[in-house]
């Protein structure tokens, strides 16, 4: 979630960048749809999918950390993090499904936990509750892909797949919400 803070100004200037979420959510929905229509059967492929929705993720946090106001160290290790993840699925394409999973559970987790915090720390605004379950569902992807012991291409899949398409609901939800704002009273994105 994102929060405008006191200074008019930065809620103008938030106002004026709302198509930035909305391209990333578009580029995550198509991405989502992809990844879940797709007949993957190599794991190069996978990786590349993978990497993808991690690097978006990664610009995506880190654009938010410079204009939120609260825990903005939050957003840009998260953000880190998952160019890191990203960076790790191009270099390594060939790896084993387990690391993959793992790669995918702990970005998946933090990630949940994220979204859970931020959507509890905006409990005043509207909307509040759609941050708090994605990121229950995140943090249960994540623990699935982590904890899971039976490995399979499907499964990564699917998780990546459902991953993509909330968060391009996410930033299209954000983008709406900046683009109504102009700058006017405290919001925050779902």
């Amino acid at each position: 979630m994102l929060t405008i803070g006191p200074d008019p100004d930065a809620g103008k200037t938030e106002a004026r960048l709302w198509w930035v979420p909305l391209l990333s959510g578009v580029l995550l929905l198509v991405l989502g749809f992809v990844v879940l229509s797709y007949s993957v059967q190599s794991l190069v492929v996978l990786s590349i999918f993978i990497g993808v929705s991690f690097v978006m993720t990664g610009f995506s946090w880190l654009a938010l950390a410079t204009v939120v106001e609260e825990l903005r160290w939050f957003w840009i290790v998260g953000g880190i993090l998952a160019l890191v993840a990203g960076v790790v699925a191009f270099v390594y394409p060939d790896e084993t499904l387990r690391v993959l999973a793992l790669v995918i559970g702990w970005f998946l987790l933090v990630a949940g936990i994220l979204d859970i915090v931020n959507s509890l720390l905006n409990r005043q605004v509207e909307g509040w509750w759609l941050g708090l379950a994605q990121g229950i569902v995140m943090l249960g992807l994540g623990a699935w892909a982590a904890g899971e012991d039976d490995r399979s291409v499907i499964l990564l899949v699917t998780i990546v797949g459902v991953f993509c398409l909330l968060r391009g609901i996410n930033d299209i939800v954000v983008a709406f919400r900046l683009r109504g704002s102009g700058g006017g009273p405290p919001l925050a994105p779902a």
